[in-house]
C-alpha cells in the first residue's frame, strides 16, 4: 500500500496497531486536557481577580500606547498597534521568554472590550507552567 506516493514502512504500520500506542495517545490526550483545564482556568480567575486593575491597565494602554508590567520574576511589556496588541514576557535574566499579538480590531471600544481578557491571557502564560 502506499501513502502520498511512498510505501508504507512495516515497522511503522507495527506501531500504530500496538496498543501502547493508543494507551500514550490518550494518556497525552488527558495530560492536554488537564492543562487546558488549569490554564483557562487561570486566565478566568485572574479576569474576575484583577478586573479593575485590568480596566486601569486597558485605560492606560488606550491612551500611552505602550506600557511595563511586572509580576513574580516576570517583566511583561504591552505595545498597541492599530489593530490589536502584543505583548512580550522577559524573565528575570532579561531574555523574552514568549511574545504574543492578538488581532483586537480598528475600533477603540473593540479594543477596550478585547484587552482585560488579553491581560489575563498574558499573566497567565507568565505563570503556567507549560512542562506539565
Amino acid at each position: 500500500m502506499k501513502i502520498f506516493g511512498r510505501k508504507k514502512n512495516a515497522s511503522h504500520e507495527e506501531q500504530l496497531s500496538s496498543p501502547n500506542s493508543t494507551t500514550n495517545f490518550e494518556n497525552d490526550s488527558l495530560r492536554d486536557d488537564a492543562w487546558d483545564a488549569r490554564y483557562f482556568g487561570l486566565i478566568l480567575e485572574l479576569e474576575e481577580e484583577n478586573s479593575s486593575r485590568y480596566e486601569s491597565q486597558t485605560l492606560r494602554i488606550l491612551k500611552d500606547k505602550s506600557f511595563e508590567f511586572s509580576i513574580l520574576n516576570s517583566q511583561i511589556k504591552y505595545q498597541l498597534t492599530r489593530t490589536g496588541c502584543t505583548f512580550y514576557i522577559y524573565d528575570s535574566r532579561g531574555f523574552c521568554t514568549e511574545k504574543c499579538w492578538t488581532r483586537m480590531g480598528w475600533r477603540k471600544a473593540s479594543k477596550f472590550r478585547a484587552l482585560p481578557n488579553f491581560f489575563a491571557k498574558s499573566e497567565a502564560d507568565a505563570q503556567i507552567d507549560r512542562t506539565r
